[in-house]
């Protein structure tokens, strides 16, 4: 029996899967099994993976999304750990033995090179986005999805006593898991930038309506927890205040002004002490 299952979900991912599939399999921690689940793909995918033979296992179903494949994948999985790599990112190859050297924990995750078109972002994820471990329940609704899922390393038992990811969301799934997982256990974080994270024209995070919408309900969901509704009121207005303007900073870039304003507004009414919202307010007002 295998030390980690690596569950690849893919979808129309034939210009991608191939270098991805062998990142995998080229790690140095050798204790894997590599499982692709087709999520009804209609270009060449397929085929791409049967030039890896019996080294992966590959499972086909219709197209339902991202969350049910990596489920499905799970459901697959014989290892005590499973581990995330999308159908187009790609590890380096030292990824996994990092990360066991934090297994003290019952997740890892780790820093993450950006690539493709990733416009004016940094190459490297943290010089963006402040990570950490521990016990970060409260920083994931304050800062945001910080956890890239392609770096996730979870043992299986947590991870199907957590429901797996919840179906209902498509593009968050993964932070949603997070919160849950962070509300219980602390979470361990290798600094390192293990895997690589590509950015393209047609990356699920573009459709700011969608992303504003399920960002909403996984802080409404995180908040209802036990833990979440245990965190004091001004905290809550905090979390709130946070998420309507990051909503805002999205409708903004997409050049939506109306629902920018409304997003920045919605930030000042639940805490009129962020500062950002009427920054972000004026550069809308100002076309900037």
């Amino acid at each position: 029996m295998p030390t980690v299952s690596v569950i690849i979900p893919a979808y129309n991912a034939e210009p991608f899967i191939a270098d991805t599939v062998r990142s995998a399999l080229d790690q140095t921690f050798r204790d894997v099994e590599v499982i692709v689940v087709d999520d009804g793909s209609k270009d060449g995918t397929l085929a791409r993976l049967a030039e890896f033979g019996d080294r992966i296992r590959v499972h086909q179903q219709p197209n339902g999304g991202v969350a049910r494949a990596r489920n499905t994948g799970v459901g697959l999985a014989t290892g005590s750990w499973v581990a995330f790599l999308d159908a187009d990112d790609q590890w380096l190859p030292t990824k996994l033995e990092r990360q066991f050297t934090h297994a003290d924990a019952p997740m890892v995750f780790t820093d993450r090179f950006n690539f493709g078109a990733r416009g004016e972002l940094p190459e490297l994820q943290s010089l963006l986005t402040p990570m950490h471990g521990g016990d970060i329940f409260l920083p994931l609704l304050l800062e945001g999805n910080f956890i890239t899922s392609t770096s996730v390393l979870i043992r299986r038992t947590l991870f199907e006593r957590m429901g797996g990811f919840y179906i209902g969301l498509n593009g968050t799934e993964d932070w949603d898991l997070w919160l849950r997982v962070a509300e219980r256990h602390p979470i361990g974080f290798c600094a390192e930038p293990l895997v690589r994270y590509r950015f393209h024209a047609g990356g699920i995070s573009r459709n700011f309506v969608r992303m504003n919408r399920e960002r909403t309900e996984v802080i409404a969901r995180a908040l209802a927890s036990e833990r979440g509704r245990s965190l004091s009121a001004w905290t809550r207005r905090q979390i709130w205040a946070q998420t309507w303007c990051t909503n805002g900073g999205d409708a903004r870039r997409a050049g939506a002004r109306r629902d920018a304003l409304l997003g920045f507004a919605r930030a000042a009414a639940a805490w009129p002490l962020e500062v950002q919202a009427y920054r972000e307010a004026i550069k809308v007002c100002l076309n900037a």
